[in-house]
């Protein structure tokens, strides 16, 4: 006989399922005398975890008219068990078969729950903002780990911990003034030179070891808590805190306490004293937040001090950003048994540019996270992870410390004999070779770590006293399981702005001098040489050489990447080194402007996921090539919830509509009833053409430029493709010279730039100027003179001066123009190269195409969009932009395009971010979709839906405020 179920019975059929999954924690149902204060008050289920806040859930049949209410009510209540306010709350909505059951179990294993998550005191305090998610028991369990963040502790302890380093930097600062070469040997220490970021990281190493030495005291035998080791009460808190974290080290945590130690032995005792009692203070109050390493606080905290992430280029990433990699990465790795510890032990995971170590960290997250909810227990995991499993390197000791103190204390009571943390060489060595890190690996199955016998603090073994000397780091080729990364992004030729008179700014961290920049950069290009490695994309490229070299044949690589990745010349290697080896690849990017367009912390450009698995040997070759499926979310991830919501969509795959389906859009991915992205797949060859459909809110576009570099106009609500000859545009023209063989130093460049006069003998249109270049017609900027010497050479460059100019950095937020045009030919300066026809009579028809709805699509296309509004193409990338294929227009159609082009010469055009509301611009997509190509009335107004469209682009208007009066104009 079936028996209807009721709330409570479910509920506590529930909580034991939850318990089964959640190891660590303490799962209760229907239980009075919980809550502090209302003993009477009997939540559905309560789960308490150590250093976790407490979680409610309230949970009803279907329809759930009153859970929401009931489950906002639990919001700030204390739990009993470990007197923690509740900050999150999970209403629930089971299905009404499940009130109707016999195996109340098996139901609600196989049962498809309903879910949101409450919170308090946060800028957004539902989960998702409308709607429902939908999920398994395993997701609920899941979800409740991720919102059990204690986030006002975190927030509490971080800013407890700031204000304690900058009291104390306030100390170095005096001691720096008074004794200046203690400082200086402080610095040399930390491989950083002594400026004011170097004593705040100083001081945050001192900090984060007092922390973590308190959060042990008691776990190990003979560790005393701070007060009885720099308390007010101890004589010389120096020598107590020295001795005490030499017994410290014979348990071992060497990547926390060996460069603090090594910092303390060289201050003055009465400096020492005064910084270790400042910090006492500082280190309980942290403690006292209950919060631990496993929420992040330590990366948080010292990735604003690293003083040369200006040029090694390494950007914090941000814990949901490394949550969605790692679980997008470990969802990729195939024939784990996450039940057996075993076998997770034989794992090998490394990051050869682990910073702050958040990555790692994400992945033990989800590693540990695996084999909890099949039944595990985490904690057994924590010495083989360390031991073995996870593989670190860096080259600024200070990141060595960071990880290893952030891994360490997900388990602080847990030891382990040894780790895999390594500061690896860097700069000029003492036999005058030169190291440039993990990237020495490219030739090496091994690699001796940097050392100092002098200075201990550069030890990094982690193995007792073995690190006094140089370690042998085993790396072998091929060795790997997962490579999971967000390497640096300078390159050799990124020479702007503070960067200008820097030899070689992806070398030039820890004081390197020129000569020393210039043969690390010579070192790579040898070492690199056959990878995919290429200088003009940076040592990013490097890193992904270095990855692929070290991975398994069905290892995951996973790793962030600045957006031209996805579409720069550069990185035409990469891609087609993924497309050949690689299977299962997935990009991830962001349709958003400013910090929301990217996956790290204060980057400023625009950054993508890249996932993909790692070809078998016997792998049919039919894996390789076959399709890039694409993902681009709305914005950036705010949390851990949202991004575990964001991945399982991802990864479990809504039916992804392709690239050459039409201009119907991509598959929406929903949080609820909230549109968080859309995902599409396109072709992925061995060419390595560029991923063009990233970082797009509406993926129709894509459709549409995809269909319209193949020479098919499919639009939107269009049910037919009328055929448009385009083509690369060297097939139909050529690109003239970079500015460097215009003006660059002799012999190279034959000219100097100077200002414009009316009887220039060779003008020059140089750079932009937006209020000047409002039409298509634009005048000069400059003028070239020619070099003495160099007169034969002058005329040679000349020769490709031209009428037409492409603008290789176009900002659509304030520049109408993608195309210009010169009444006298003129040459090309740093962002209006020449453009050259054999037909004079195609540079009028290229001014009026490219200034179109179609060609301006085609231009966002091709190019780079990894700044907010401003899309970049290079004179070699230009080479094949799509363009109307002029070559196939009837001398009629030339004449008609000279016609347009006059008209349109002294009319004024709007930025192309309102090509929509622009009438000028309507009038020319008149104009050239009729009168010019020949098709209808229908046809024009596909084109203008598709204007508004494309202005609607966060990578077109990047964030820009329409004016009131820009209304769309048919």
């Amino acid at each position: 006989m079936v028996l209807r179920q009721t709330e409570p019975s479910v509920n506590s059929a529930l909580g034991a399922l939850l318990q089964r999954m959640m190891y660590g924690a303490d799962v209760r149902s229907e239980r009075v005398r919980s809550v502090v204060d209302r003993p009477g008050l009997q939540p559905d289920i309560i789960i308490t975890e150590r250093g976790r806040a407490p979680v409610i859930i309230e949970a009803e049949f279907e329809p759930a008219r009153d859970v929401e209410t009931e489950a906002e009510a639990r919001l700030g209540l204390v739990v009993e068990d470990g007197r923690r306010p509740v900050e999150a709350v999970i209403a629930l909505k089971y299905p009404a078969s499940v009130a109707n059951v016999e195996d109340l179990n098996a139901a609600l294993s196989d049962a498809r729950l309903s879910y949101c998550v409450l919170y308090a005191e946060q800028s957004e305090n539902r989960f998702p903002e409308s709607g429902w998610l939908n999920g398994s028991v395993s997701d609920l369990a899941d979800l409740v780990r991720l919102v059990s963040v204690p986030q006002k502790a975190v927030d509490a302890a971080a800013d407890v911990l700031e204000r304690g380093i900058e009291r104390v930097a306030a100390i170095l600062d005096e001691m720096d003034r008074e004794r200046p070469y203690i400082m200086m040997d402080i610095a040399q220490l930390l491989g950083m030179v002594n400026v004011p970021q170097t004593r705040r990281m100083a001081c945050a190493i001192l900090a984060n070891a007092l922390v973590f030495h308190e959060r042990i005291a008691g776990m190990h035998e003979g560790v005393r808590p701070l007060q009885h080791v720099c308390g007010p009460n101890v004589a010389n808190p120096q020598v107590e805190t020295w001795a005490a974290w030499t017994e410290i080290l014979k348990i071992n945590y060497w990547p926390i306490f060996a460069v603090g130690r090594d910092i303390l032995n060289h201050l003055p005792s009465g400096y020492a004293a005064r910084i270790l009692r400042t910090l006492e203070l500082t280190a309980r109050e942290v403690n006292a937040t209950g919060v631990q390493n496993s929420h992040d606080l330590t990366g948080r905290i010292f990735q604003k001090l690293i003083a040369d992430r200006k040029y090694l280029a390494t950007f914090y990433t941000l814990p949901a950003s490394a949550a969605l990699l790692a679980r997008l990465a470990v969802a990729k790795m195939q024939g784990v048994d996450w039940s057996d510890p075993e076998a997770i032990g034989k794992l090998r995971i490394a990051d050869f540019a682990c910073g702050t170590g958040a990555l790692l960290s994400a992945v033990y997250e989800q590693i540990a996270a695996r084999h909890e909810r099949a039944g595990g227990d985490p904690t057994a995991l924590h010495a083989n992870m360390m031991e073995e499993v996870l593989y670190g390197c860096d080259v600024m000791p200070s990141a060595v410390h960071i990880t290893g103190a952030t891994l360490s204390g997900v388990r602080p009571n847990i030891g382990f004999g040894k780790s895999r943390i390594y500061t690896m060489p860097y700069g000029r060595l003492r036999d005058g070779n030169v190291a440039i890190g993990s990237l020495d690996l490219l030739t090496s199955d091994s690699q001796l770590t940097q050392t100092n016998f002098t200075d201990p603090a550069l030890r990094t073994g982690s193995i007792g006293e073995e690190t006094a000397a140089q370690v042998t780091v085993d790396i072998p080729d091929e060795g790997f399981d997962m490579v999971i990364m967000n390497p640096p992004f300078t390159s050799a030729t990124n020479h702007e702005g503070a960067h200008a008179d820097i030899t070689n700014p992806a070398f030039a961290a820890f004081g390197a001098t020129s000569a020393d920049q210039t043969a690390m950069g010579k070192h790579l290009n040898r070492i690199g040489k056959g990878t995919c490695y290429h200088g003009n994309a940076g040592i990013a490229s490097a890193f992904t050489a270095l990855a692929h070299r070290k991975l398994k044949p069905g290892g995951v690589l996973a790793l962030v990447l600045p957006l031209s990745a996805a579409s720069g010349l550069s990185w035409q290697g990469f891609r087609r080194m993924v497309a050949k080896e690689y299977a299962d690849l997935s990009v991830v990017s962001i349709a958003a402007n400013g910090k929301d367009m990217s996956f790290s912390s204060d980057t400023g450009m625009a950054e993508c996921l890249v996932i993909a698995r790692k070809l078998m040997k016997d792998d049919p070759p039919s894996l390789s090539g076959k399709r890039v499926h694409l993902t681009s979310l709305r914005r950036r991830p705010h949390g851990l919830a949202p991004a575990s919501v964001i991945a399982e969509s991802v990864i479990k795959g809504v039916p992804a509509r392709r690239i050459e389906d039409g201009p119907y859009g991509g598959a929406r991915l929903m949080a609820g009833g909230e549109l968080v992205g859309e995902m599409l797949t396109t072709p992925d060859n061995t060419n390595g053409e560029t991923w063009g459909a990233v970082r797009a809110a509406d993926f129709s576009l894509t459709q549409v430029a995809y269909a319209l570099s193949h020479s098919k106009l499919w639009l939107p609500n269009q049910s037919t493709t009328p055929k448009v000859s385009v083509a690369p545009f060297n097939v139909v023209g050529r690109m003239g010279l970079v500015h460097r063989d215009i003006t660059g130093p002799m012999p190279r460049g034959p000219f100097d730039k100077v200002e414009p006069s009316r009887t220039a003998t060779y003008p020059a249109l140089w750079n932009h100027n937006a209020k000047s270049e409002t039409r298509m017609v634009c005048l000069p900027d400059s003028q070239l003179i020619v070099r003495v010497g160099m007169e034969d050479k002058s005329h040679e460059v000349w020769a490709t001066a031209s009428r037409a100019h492409l603008n290789l950095e176009f900002t659509f937020g304030s520049q109408p123009l993608a195309v210009a045009f010169t009444e006298r030919k003129s040459m090309g300066g740093v962002v209006w190269p020449n453009v050259t026809f054999a037909d004079e009579r195609f540079d009028y028809a290229f001014s009026v195409w490219g200034n179109s709805t179609l060609g301006l699509l085609l231009y966002w296309w091709h190019s780079s969009r990894q700044q907010s509004s401003k899309a970049r193409i290079t004179i070699r990338s230009a080479e094949s932009l799509p363009v109307l294929d002029f070559r196939a227009l009837t001398d009629e159609q030339l004449a008609t395009a000279e016609e347009i082009f006059d008209e349109f010469r002294d009319k004024e055009l709007k930025p192309a971010y309102l090509a929509d509301a622009d009438p000028n611009r309507a009038l020319l997509d008149r104009r050239v979709v009729c009168d010019l190509l020949g098709f209808d009335e229908g046809v024009y107004e596909a084109v203008r839906l598709l204007s508004e469209k494309w202005c609607a682009e966060p990578s077109v208007h990047g964030g820009k405020q329409r004016p009131r009066d820009a209304q769309f104009v048919m």
